[in-house]
């Protein structure tokens, strides 16, 4: 098995959902405001389910090579949905903002209209939204793989592991509060999260050696 030849596939897997994703969120919320019921996003799962078929087919994967390689997908999509996520809010401002000056030229009975393709739109991007959010927190890496990225003493993993599944039961209570407001705050959940974040950033950088600091 070309390992090299692995590697490059799944960088440029990698870069061309990033690509994609940029412009699949703009189709997206096109297609949403149209109405179109036939452009409900693909899951992450289906997503990743995808590029490994095509992976499995293209470079004829064993068992083996199949299992590793879907961890790695999986985590990629994971990361490449963060991207995504982080955009999200500001893309979603500038829509407000068009669809506000739109509504100052119609007469009352089209805004009334616009109004409630907006309400309903609102609705479909926030599911979209906090199941995305839900698919970034897959990014976060678990205590195994920093032991082995920084040199973790037993010790060490333990205590980071405990912060990690920290982050991840505040983070996944921010994201519920707010997906169960009427009109959740987009900017404030993003900001919120981040926070969260760095606090575990912090605790963990207060345990690791000079050495690993730097790696870290």
């Amino acid at each position: 098995m070309n390992k090299i030849k692995i590697i490059i596939t799944l960088a440029l897997v990698l870069l061309v959902g990033i690509s994609a994703g940029a412009l699949g969120t703009r189709i997206y919320l096109q297609h949403q405001l149209e109405g179109s019921p036939s452009t409900r996003s693909r899951t992450a799962e289906d997503r990743v389910k995808k590029i490994v078929r095509g992976l499995v087919d293209d470079l004829r994967l064993n068992a083996a090579q199949t299992v590793e390689v879907e961890k790695l997908v999986a985590k990629m999509e994971a990361r490449a949905t963060a991207l995504r996520v982080s955009y999200q809010p500001g893309l979603r401002k500038v829509y407000e903002e068009g669809f506000q000056r739109i509504s100052e030229r119609l007469t009352d009975e089209q805004r009334k209209k616009l109004q409630a393709r907006q309400e309903k739109f609102s609705q479909r991007y926030n599911a979209y939204y906090f199941r995305s959010l839900r698919t970034a927190q897959k990014a976060i890496p678990d205590a195994a793989e920093l032991r082995v990225r920084l040199g973790l003493d037993a010790a060490q993993e333990s205590q980071v592991a405990a912060i990690l599944a920290d982050q991840r039961a505040q983070q996944a209570a921010v994201i519920d509060r707010y997906e169960k407001a009427d009109r959740p705050d987009i900017a404030a959940v993003g900001a919120d999260l981040a926070e969260i974040g760095k606090t575990a950033r912090n605790r963990i950088a207060a345990l690791l050696t000079p050495e690993q600091l730097t790696r870290y």
